[in-house]
């Protein structure tokens, strides 16, 4: 666990809520459709966003997930719901996976990793959000690929 600044995904999500919404939202819709012509099994990407303010941990796929602290996690809970829908209306089997901050190579330069790296290699301060107390887990780029394959 890392302590960070808040998650970019969700800082964005405050200043553009619509892009979240066509992408998450819409797009999804589009991906539920498209699937229903012949795809077995749906594997689609959810977010640990979804735990929202949840404080037991480990976080666990039984908690309950109805509090989003954001506008993106609540698009992924959407998400979670539209999927689980399409399952019982349609017979679509749907697997979501629930990444947590995904990092790799071609990172998102927004990405408090990336910011904290930059800014430690060039002597500057680490600009620290929320007063400090966030916390988070990271996943390498290769292990989330690992998991979509199996799933």
């Amino acid at each position: 666990m890392v302590h960070l600044a808040a998650q970019a995904g969700v800082r964005y999500s405050l200043e553009n809520p619509h892009a979240y919404v066509e992408s998450n939202l819409v797009g999804f819709l589009n991906v539920l459709e498209a699937a229903g012509t012949g795809v077995e099994h749906l594997v689609y990407a959810s977010s640990s966003s979804v735990y929202g303010a949840n404080t037991r941990l480990p976080f666990s796929v039984h908690d309950h997930v109805d509090h989003p602290l954001s506008l993106y996690a609540a698009t992924k809970k959407a998400n979670e719901l539209m999927a689980h829908s399409y399952s019982h209306l349609y017979g679509l089997p749907g697997t979501g996976l629930r990444f947590f901050t995904v990092y790799g190579p071609w990172g998102r330069p927004d990405m408090a990793l990336f910011m904290f790296t930059r800014a430690i290699l060039e002597g500057r301060p680490i600009q620290v959000f929320n007063d400090g107390p966030d916390a988070r887990d990271f996943t390498y780029i290769d292990d989330i690929v690992e998991g979509v394959v199996r799933a």
